[in-house]
């Protein structure tokens, strides 16, 4: 589930793990940052001739050099500086995926977007980051970040993003705080926002994964008044698709999947062929497919009650043709993770829901978490609300007043911690309040009946909190693998080899099997049976070295080089968006901070409060 993206309201990040409904471009690493202070005496902001514009004075620095090199060629529009600025910035394993030219062609498709520019403020600069707040002609705000880690003699573009600007973005900095003041001010932000009507949801900012604040604030049900609680489980929108991703981790560190398998060996009736020959799980993950997205006028148009499971999402963008070759450029897409909860069914042999609740959900301690249908009660979850104007759906989904409309309210007034949702009946009614463009209504009518590997479960900010912690003990997934999750170096033990020795593990061992059921059927005498028992013997000893080999390879010590992974630099941040759902998930490594915001109301709530607690942490006394 996704944010509508328009011209000045985008967001263009390069982090591994950002799973918002938007665009990716490159794999970087992604947390909080280093606090570094406001227009540092090396970087300096001076005016210029030019209306609005400010210009910045770069310090003689390596990042200073690179920064000034990507901001002249931004600012305009200059194909062949970005492509130099990719080039002497990127490994060239990224480059050897996208090439510099074709980094710059999309870059510069997002500056056209934004129109002519200005330069309204350096927020921050240190000597390997810096932060610049745009403006546009139509005085819309937005935040560039540029973060450089060194690695040997290279600098390497470690964190890059677009995003839209928020207040907080725009306000002074704060003085110095110890941590009790800065806990007291963002709490008493969050109140006002309430007050405001600009934010609904549960917040929760934990310190080394120990909770520092944890608060619920608005309603869960405006009809019903029922006040959202700690424990409210609220529309995770696309943060899902992290559990996606772990999930093809999972399997493809045990063997039994190889990010360079193709989409047609792994769903032979895939519908397209095309994508059958090209596209590999890598291009679904790194969402280089070319594979689209399922919103469009046909998922609008057809029943949300009719979509409840992952394979329905399918007949919305399977067989359309890709938009462009495969690996060529990015796009974000949330039909290549559809694709990837399939491969996930296929490989495992198990439901997609019930693969990640039993090898996520379960070992992270998450028992609040699940794809809940939208037309079956449930307790305790936040319901949806939105302001956005939807197109007008189908007028003979249901009929307002029925036996089931009766079954929910009664349902709701015995206990408002339940609510049966249907989406036949709020699709009619939403038909009038759509036109009447009033205030707050639920958005139950733009939601499928349950959620897909793209998005749309359900989770509670303990549960996240929960998840962030197995997440980075290495609880899910071996050290090296972990480490892919948070950065995108991919082990460097992983290769077709591991994947092929599982594989004919297996393969032996059905081997074996049958063997056994023909001695039990057929217990002959003679040169046959001293036959058979050689190929017996031949049988297992081949297993048994296929399974040292394979428990070699496979193991944490050798898929990891501990030495070279530096867990301070692991960090994720996640946020999923949609009509009535904004939720974000962040964790820093070097900071210990984690910030978990949960919405039932549109984008940007979650967002805004986040970067007003983000803006009240880095303010904090060391």
């Amino acid at each position: 589930m996704r944010t509508k993206v328009r011209a000045g309201k985008l967001r263009w990040k390069i982090i591994p793990v950002l799973f918002v409904a938007q665009l990716l471009i490159l794999t970087v690493n992604n947390g909080l940052g280093t606090v570094v202070s406001i227009l540092p005496p090396k970087a300096q902001t001076e005016k210029t001739d030019l209306p609005g514009q400010v210009r910045i004075i770069f310090p003689e620095t390596p990042a200073g050099q690179k920064g000034r090199l990507f901001w002249e060629a931004f600012l305009r529009s200059d194909t062949q500086g970005l492509k130099k600025f990719f080039e002497s910035s990127l490994p060239k394993e990224k480059l050897k995926e996208i090439p510099g030219d074709k980094r710059a062609e999309q870059l510069l498709n997002i500056r056209r977007q934004l129109g002519e520019i200005s330069l309204q403020k350096l927020l921050t600069s240190g000597p390997m980051e810096m932060t610049l707040i745009l403006a546009n002609r139509s005085q819309e705000y937005f935040r560039l970040e540029l973060g450089f880690e060194k690695s040997g003699n290279n600098l390497f573009l470690q964190k890059f993003t677009i995003d839209e600007a928020g207040p907080e973005d725009l306000a002074p900095p704060l003085p110095r705080l110890a941590l009790p003041e800065a806990i007291q001010g963002f709490e008493q932000a969050i109140e006002k926002a309430v007050q405001d009507d600009r934010f609904s949801g549960v917040v929760l900012v934990a310190k080394d994964f120990q909770p520092i604040s944890f608060k619920p604030f608005g309603l869960a049900s405006q009809e019903f008044e029922v006040p959202n609680r700690t424990d409210t489980r609220f529309n995770l929108g696309s943060i899902n698709k992290i559990f996606t991703r772990i999930a093809i981790a999972q399997l493809v560190a045990k063997g039994e999947l190889s990010l360079d398998d193709k989409l047609g060996q792994l769903l032979p009736d895939y519908p397209n062929e095309e994508a059958k020959e090209k596209v590999t799980v890598r291009h679904l993950v790194n969402m280089t497919s070319g594979i689209g997205d399922f919103f469009g006028p046909e998922f609008r148009q057809t029943p949300k009650d009719m979509i409840r499971h992952n394979r329905d999402y399918l007949r919305f963008f399977a067989t359309k043709p890709l938009a462009f070759e495969p690996g060529s450029r990015e796009m974000y897409s949330n039909g290549g993770y559809v694709v990837l909860g399939e491969i996930i069914s296929a490989v495992s042999k198990m439901d997609y829901y019930d693969y990640i609740k039993r090898n996520i959900f379960e070992p992270a301690g998450m028992k609040d978490s699940d794809w809940f249908q939208a037309d079956v009660p449930v307790k305790n979850v936040a319901e949806g609300y939105t302001r956005q104007v939807e197109e007008e759906g189908p007028a003979e989904l249901g009929k307002p007043g029925d036996q089931q409309a009766q079954k929910r309210d009664m349902a709701q007034k015995k206990d408002v911690q339940e609510a049966e949702r249907s989406p036949s009946l709020q699709t009619n009614a939403r038909l009038t309040v759509a036109r009447q463009d009033q205030g707050w209504r639920n958005n139950i009518y733009t939601r499928p009946a349950r959620g897909s590997a793209a998005g749309g479960g359900y989770a509670t900010a303990e549960d996240l909190l929960k998840f962030a912690r197995a997440l980075f003990g290495c609880e899910l997934l071996n050290e090296a693998w972990t480490n892919w999750i948070f950065t995108g170096i991919e082990p460097q033990a992983e290769n077709q080899r591991t994947k092929n020795s599982n594989r004919q593990e297996k393969q032996n061992q059905a081997v074996n099997n049958a063997f056994d059921e023909f001695r039990v059927e057929s217990p002959g005498t003679g040169q046959g049976e001293e036959t058979l028992q050689e190929n017996k013997n031949n049988i297992d000893s081949g297993v048994r070295l296929e399974r040292i080999e394979n428990s070699d390879r496979t193991s944490s010590e050798n898929l990891s080089e501990p030495s070279k992974i530096d867990r301070s630099r692991w960090g994720i941040g996640i946020a999923g968006g949609a009509p009535g759902i904004n939720a974000i998930l962040e964790m820093d490594g070097q900071t210990g901070y984690t910030i978990i915001v949960l919405s039932n109301y549109d984008p940007p709530a979650a967002r805004d409060i986040t970067q007003m607690i983000r803006r009240y942490l880095k303010a904090i006394k060391k």
